[in-house]
């Protein structure tokens, strides 16, 4: 079996890496600066952050599943991804305050934590349709 093009491979694991950093940034972070309060100010990430990793998200689910789907004609890892996508905008819109809810900090959590889970799942799931094509 051929082994798929080098870009739409790199830009999956580069897209399940940024997956895992959203949801260790989501997840993670926020337990650390619940148990150790003393260290938010030594360890508290850039208002830019979530934005920067969205910008980051954009182009590799597009090259990896633009790729994958050349390869094994399959859109549901696309659809999959372009929700994610859309769930880590949300998110950042949360954050920002540029959507009313009646807990931000929450709604970009779950948002975020939920968009970046889809996009982890499209991305594997765009990774092993790629090595089953024939």
């Amino acid at each position: 079996m051929p082994l798929p093009a080098a870009r739409p491979r790199t830009a999956d694991l580069a897209g399940m890496a940024l997956s895992a950093t959203c949801l260790i940034h989501c997840l993670a972070l926020p337990m650390l600066l619940l148990l150790a309060p003393a260290l938010g100010h030594w360890i508290a990430l850039p208002e830019w952050t979530h934005a920067a990793i969205l910008l980051l998200a954009m182009p590799a689910a597009l090259v990896a599943m633009r790729g994958g789907w050349h390869r094994h004609r399959r859109s549901a890892p696309g659809l999959v991804a372009a929700a994610g996508l859309a769930l880590l905008a949300l998110g950042l819109a949360a954050h920002e305050g540029w959507i009313a809810a009646a807990s931000p900090a929450a709604a970009d959590t779950l948002l975020t934590s939920l968009g970046a889970l889809s996009l982890a799942a499209a991305h594997g799931a765009n990774w092993r349709l790629d090595h089953q094509a024939p």
